[in-house]
Formats: structure tokens, C-alpha cells, sequence
């Protein structure tokens, strides 16, 4: 990846333990839907849920996707995700990797950095603090899923984002 940009988010407190967080995230990649704000639909699409080298399509809107793959795992403290194609604006190369660790048994600290490149390359600081909002946006609908057991949409995450923003450190949202 030529001089890319960099992105670290917040940490976000899960109220669910690591296993939970690592079972969503790497034995569900495919349900990304279920958490992730920014999109309408995902599926897997190749090689085996659950293992390192597996892909699924995300589907930003009816006319635009990103096809994802994990490319590197340690179980139950990070996976990386590069982004392989699909046709999101502006989007060159990126690579996600999602930090995972045990607050307690019960809590799990996750966070998300990103290094991304953009076409045309001059946009990529122009657009870093929507990826970095976006990005944030991935975990706060983490947590409300694995806390509540509903799923996130476009629609819905302007109230889940309101109530995680009055939620005081490890608090958790209420199903």
C-alpha cells in the first residue's frame, strides 16, 4: 500500500465477554450487517466462515458494495480484514484490523484501526475523519447488538448513537 493514511478510533467497552466479541466478529463475518451502520446487507461469499482467507460482500446501498477478506487472525485479540473490491467511491486500498481485549470476563475493550489509499490520492485527508466516524460508527452498533440482540440499520443508528453518547464508561445499552 502506497503512503497511507491512518486511522485509530476510540476504544468502545462491550459488555459481553471476548469470546462473544470473537465469535461475531471472525465465526459470523459474514453478519456484519447485524452491527455495521454503514451498510444494508452483507453475505459470505467465499472460502469457509470461521477461518483466516474467508470473504463476504457488503452492500453500502443498491449500487454500491466492498468485498472484504480476514487475512490475518489471533484468536480472541485481532483480526485484519483487507478490502479486496466492489466499487465504493474513492476507496484504493484499505485494510482494517480490529483490536480485541478482556477488560474482565465479561467486558471487552475493542478497537479499530485502518490504513487506507484513496483515487484520487489528495482525497485521502479529506475523507479521513468520515472513515474514522464511520469506523467508530462499526463498533458503537458492536456493542449495541451483542448487548441487546438487535440488529443496526441506517435508519436506526441515529437513536443508538444518541443513547451511546449519554451511556457513562462501561454502561450498558438495555435490550
Amino acid at each position: 500500500m502506497g503512503n497511507p493514511k491512518k486511522i485509530a478510533t476510540e476504544a468502545v467497552l462491550v459488555n459481553a465477554s471476548k469470546q462473544e466479541v470473537w465469535n461475531l466478529l471472525f465465526n459470523r463475518f459474514g453478519e456484519t450487517h447485524l452491527y455495521n451502520p454503514n451498510i444494508e446487507g452483507s453475505h459470505d461469499t467465499n472460502g469457509k466462515t470461521g477461518e483466516i482467507g474467508c470473504e463476504r460482500e457488503c452492500s453500502i446501498d443498491k449500487k454500491t458494495s466492498i468485498k472484504e477478506r480476514i487475512v490475518n487472525a489471533e484468536e480472541f485479540k485481532s483480526i485484519t480484514v483487507h478490502v479486496i473490491g466492489g466499487n465504493m467511491p474513492m476507496v484504493k486500498e484499505m485494510q482494517v484490523i480490529m483490536l480485541i481485549d478482556s477488560v474482565s470476563s465479561s467486558l471487552t475493550r475493542v478497537i479499530i484501526n485502518a490504513s487506507y489509499t484513496t483515487k484520487p490520492s489528495f482525497m485521502a485527508s479529506i475523507v479521513k475523519g468520515m472513515f474514522r466516524k464511520m469506523l467508530f460508527g462499526v463498533l458503537i452498533g458492536l456493542k449495541y447488538h451483542l448487548e441487546t440482540g438487535n440488529a443496526v440499520s441506517k435508519k436506526s443508528f441515529k437513536s443508538i448513537s444518541e443513547k451511546y453518547s449519554i451511556l457513562q464508561g462501561s454502561q450498558a445499552f438495555v435490550a
